[in-house]
């Protein structure tokens, strides 16, 4: 898959772009999927879809803490992605932030 293809599978909804967008700026974050959720100003059930297709490409990891499910940024999978995806990524405005 080329760098540009993935960047389109990456950022194929806005969910999916914060949801990067998110852990890339908290790189240490791990968090269920409500408090996710929470954090992106959106519903568990809106986010779950997005969320499995992180996983599936190796981005996310999920890992059971209790009795609870955490999500969090696969550091060795999110190494994988060509440079240029991330640093685009890092540049993207959310929610017009500044």
């Amino acid at each position: 898959m080329s760098s540009e293809q993935l960047f389109s599978t990456l950022l194929a909804s806005e969910i999916r772009g914060e949801l990067l967008v998110l852990f890339h700026r908290n790189p240490g974050l791990i968090d269920n999927l409500d408090g996710v959720a929470r954090r992106i100003r959106r519903t568990a059930s809106l986010i779950r879809a997005d969320v499995k297709a992180l996983v599936d490409l190796g981005i996310l990891i999920q890992k059971k803490i209790g009795g609870s499910v955490g999500i969090r940024l696969d550091s060795q999978g999110d190494k994988e992605i060509p440079e240029s995806v991330p640093t685009r990524i890092r540049t993207i405005n959310v929610g017009g932030e500044k």
